[in-house]
C-alpha cells in the first residue's frame, strides 16, 4: 500500500491524462509482486484514479491479460494462493468490462478450450459473459463461436465407460457419486450461470408484436436456442434423466430441466421445431458445391445438423413430453397423431445410436406419445412413410438383442401397443411385414400369437370379419409367414423353437374356435399339413435321433478331444446361448456334465414341441369329425 500511496502522490500534481497506460501495467505487476491485492482493486475503484485507469484498459487490457491474468489463473495458484487467483480473476473481469472486446474474445475462447481446470473455466465464462453482453445484438457470430468453444470443452470431458455400456435403475441412482460425472455436472451448473443473463438480455430486446412471424435465420436468440438444446444431447443425455416415483431432484435432472426451460423461453412454443426431424430426414437439402453448405442454411439455422443435432432435439422433446418440463407451454391445438408421427423421427434417431441410455429415452418417448393417442387409430395409409418401417425394425432389434433386460421389457410392451394403435388394415400390414423381415425367431413367435389374438377378438366381437383377418389376407399371413419351416424338415428346431410353438398354438386355437370357417382356416388346412406339419414331424424325428446319439457318445466318454466335441456341437447347431458363461463369452472348455445338460435341455424342447404337435393334430382331427357328423 505504501507503494500505491507514493505513486498517487507523484501523480497528484500531474493531469490524470498524462499517466501512461504502460505505467499502469507496471504498477499492477508491482502491486501483485508485493501481494498488495487490495491495491490492485483500489486502482479501479478509487474516486481519483478509477476513471483514468479504466480508460487505459482499452489500450493495455490485452497486455494485462497476458502478463497478469494468464500466469495466475491456474489450478495451482487457486489451491496455493487463493487471494492471488481472486485478484487475477477480478482483473480479468474488469478487462472484459472495459477492454477491447474482439481481441479479448478470441483470447478467452482459446483459454476455455485449452485450460482443463474447472476454476479457470468458471472465471473465463464470467469474463466471456460480460464481453458478449457488451456486444449485444450486433455480432451473433461471436456468440456462436463462444458457445461452440464451450460445447467443445464440455464434450471433451472424460466419462466413465459404463455410461456407453448401459446401466440399470439401481446403478442409475449412483451415477452422480462418480467423480467424472460430478465434474461434468459442475460444468453444466456453471454453464447455467453463464447463459442466464445472456438469455434475459436477449429476451428483453425482443418485441413479439413488431415481429409476428418466428425468425429462423442466424440471430442471437436462435444461436442461443440451438446451443441450449445441443447441450441436452451427449454427454448429458447418457445420464439418468428419469425422475423416480419420489420425483427426486437430482443435479442431472436440475440441469436438464433448466436447459429445457431456457430453450422454451427462446421458442415460446416448444413444438415449433417438431417438424425439423421430418424436414431433415424426408427432404434432403442439396449441397451447394461452391459454397460448401446445404441450401436454406442461411434462412433456417435449425436445419443445420452441426448447430442443432437431431439427437439433442430428441432429448428436448423427451424432456417436454415424458418429464413434462414446459409442457404447459404447448398449445392445445396440436393433434396427438401429428405429434406422434413427427416424434417418430426423433425416436428413430435415438435408436440409431449405440448407447443403451438413449434407447431408454427413445422407448419412453414413443410409449408416452402412444398413450396420448388413446382411442385415435393410426390409418394404414401412414405406413407409406418410411419412418414407420424404420421404427419397427429398430424396435424389434432392441427387443431381440438388447443386453439390458428392462429395455427388452419396455420394447415388447411398446411393440404391442404400437401395433394395436393402427386400424385393422394397418395392424395386418405391420404384422405381415414384420413376420416377413424379422430374423429373431422369438419375436416372430410373439407376432404370430399377437395376430392370433387379434383374429380371436374379431371372431367374438364382429359379425363379419374384416378382410385383414379372413380370406386371402388370413391365408397369406398364416400359410406364408406363421406356419412355415424355412428349410423344411432340415430346419434347426432348437433355433426356431419359439416360432414353432407359437405356430402350433395358433393352429390349435383356430381348430377349436373357428369351426364355422369364418376366417377361411379350414380352406388352407391341407396346405398347412403339407408344408408345415409333415416336415415338422420328420424334423423332430431327425433332430431327436441326432441329439440322442450325441448324448450317448458324451456319456460313454467318447469326447476326449475338446475341439472335436465342439465341432460336433456346432454341427448340431446347439444354441451358443446354451454354451456361454455368465460373462457372455463362449465357454471353449465344456465339461462333460455341461454338455450333458445342454443336450438334455434340447431334448426336453423337442418333447415339448412333440407334445404340442400331438395335441394340435388331435384338435384338428376332432374338429374334422365334428364337421362331418354335422353334415350327416
Amino acid at each position: 500500500m505504501e507503494y500505491l500511496v507514493e505513486q498517487q502522490q507523484l501523480t497528484s500534481d500531474k493531469p490524470t491524462s498524462q499517466i501512461g497506460a504502460t505505467h499502469l501495467v507496471e504498477l499492477v505487476k508491482q502491486l501483485i509482486k508485493e501481494k498488495q491485492y487490495d491495491g490492485v482493486a483500489l486502482l479501479f475503484t478509487s474516486v481519483t484514479e478509477s476513471e483514468h485507469n479504466v480508460d487505459c484498459l482499452k489500450t493495455v487490457g490485452i497486455d494485462l491479460f497476458h502478463d497478469v491474468c494468464i500466469p495466475n489463473l491456474t489450478t495451482q495458484v487457486h489451491e496455493e494462493q487463493l487471494p492471488l487467483y481472486n485478484c487475477a480473476e477480478e482483473l480479468l473481469y474488469l478487462i472484459a468490462t472495459y477492454g477491447p472486446m474482439e481481441e479479448l474474445l478470441l483470447e478467452l475462447l482459446e483459454l476455455i478450450e485449452e485450460q482443463k481446470s474447472e476454476y479457470v473455466f468458471s472465471s473465463s465464462l464470467r469474463a466471456l459473459q460480460e464481453v458478449l453482453l457488451r456486444m449485444g445484438e450486433r455480432k451473433p457470430q461471436a456468440l456462436e463461436w463462444s458457445l461452440n468453444s464451450i460445447h467443445t470443452r464440455i464434450e471433451g470431458l472424460p466419462l466413465p465407460k459404463y455410461l456407453k455400456e448401459g446401466y440399470d435403475k439401481k446403478q442409475g441412482r449412483l451415477l452422480e457419486q462418480n467423480a467424472e460425472i460430478e465434474k461434468l455436472l459442475m460444468h453444466y451448473i456453471t454453464l447455467n450461470l453463464f447463459y442466464e443473463p445472456l438469455l434475459n438480455d436477449m429476451l428483453s430486446h425482443q418485441h413479439p408484436l413488431e415481429q409476428p412471424f418466428f425468425e429462423t435465420g442466424i440471430n442471437r436468440r436462435n444461436v442461443l436456442c440451438c446451443f441450449l438444446i445441443q447441450m441436452l444431447g451427449k454427454p448429458l443425455a447418457l445420464l439418468d434423466l428419469t425422475a423416480d416415483e419420489r420425483r427426486t431432484n437430482t443435479y442431472t435432472i436440475q440441469c436438464a430441466r433448466k436447459l429445457t426451460e431456457s430453450a422454451t423461453r427462446c421458442l415460446v412454443d416448444p413444438l415449433r421445431l417438431l417438424s425439423v426431424g421430418e424436414q431433415r430426414v424426408r427432404w434432403k437439402r442439396r449441397l451447394d458445391g461452391e459454397k460448401g453448405v446445404h441450401e436454406m442454411s442461411s434462412n433456417n439455422i435449425f436445419l443445420i445438423e452441426e448447430k442443432l443435432p437431431l439427437e439433442a432435439l430428441a432429448i428436448y422433446f423427451y424432456m417436454v413430453f415424458v418429464e413434462e418440463v414446459s409442457l404447459n407451454s404447448v398449445p392445445k391445438i396440436y393433434s396427438p397423431l401429428y405429434i406422434f408421427e413427427s416424434s417418430l423421427y426423433y425416436v428413430n434417431e435415438l435408436l440409431a445410436h449405440e448407447e443403451p441410455p438413449l434407447y431408454e429415452r427413445a422407448l419412453l418417448l414413443a410409449e408416452h406419445l402412444c398413450d396420448k393417442l388413446s382411442t385415435i387409430k393410426i390409418p394404414a395409409i401412414s405406413l407409406q412413410l418410411d419412418v414407420h418401417k424404420n421404427f419397427c425394425n429398430t424396435l424389434c432389434n432392441v427387443v431381440g438383442y438388447s443386453a439390458q433386460n428392462f429395455l427388452r421389457q419396455i420394447g415388447v410392451k411398446l411393440l404391442r401397443q404400437y401395433i394395436l394403435q393402427f386400424d385393422d388394415e394397418g395392424k395386418y400390414l405391420v404384422l405381415k411385414n414384420l413376420l416377413r423381415t424379422v430374423a429373431h425367431h422369438g419375436i416372430s413367435g410373439y407376432l404370430a400369437i399377437l395376430y392370433k389374438d387379434l383374429v380371436a377378438n374379431a371372431l367374438v366381437s364382429a359379425e363379419e370379419l374384416p378382410s385383414s383377418f379372413s380370406g386371402k389376407d388370413f391365408h397369406t399371413i398364416f400359410s406364408q409367414y406363421i406356419c412355415r419351416l424355412p428349410q423344411g424338415a432340415k430346419t434347426d428346431l432348437i433355433e426356431h423353437a419359439d416360432k414353432v410353438i407359437s405356430s402350433l398354438n395358433a393352429l390349435r386355437f383356430f381348430a377349436i374356435k373357428d369351426l364355422q370357417n369364418r376366417t377361411g382356416f379350414w380352406d388352407i388346412m391341407p396346405e398347412i399339413e403339407k408344408q408345415f406339419l409333415v416336415p415338422l414331424r420328420k424334423g423332430l424325428d431327425i433332430s431327436v435321433a441326432h441329439y440322442k446319439a450325441e448324448l450317448k457318445r458324451v456319456e460313454c466318454g467318447l469326447d476326449a478331444e475338446a475341439e472335436v466335441d465342439r465341432k460336433n456341437l456346432e454341427i448340431l447347431d446347439i444354441k451358443i446361448a446354451n454354451a456361454t458363461t455368465e460373462s457372455g463369452k463362449l465357454d471353449t472348455e465344456l465339461t462333460r456334465q455341461r454338455k450333458t445338460e445342454i443336450l438334455n435341455q434340447n431334448l426336453c424342447t423337442f418333447d415339448l414341441i412333440r407334445s404340442i404337435l400331438g395335441r394340435t393334430v388331435e384338435c384338428i382331427e376332432s374338429a374334422n369329425r365334428m364337421s362331418k357328423s354335422a353334415v350327416i
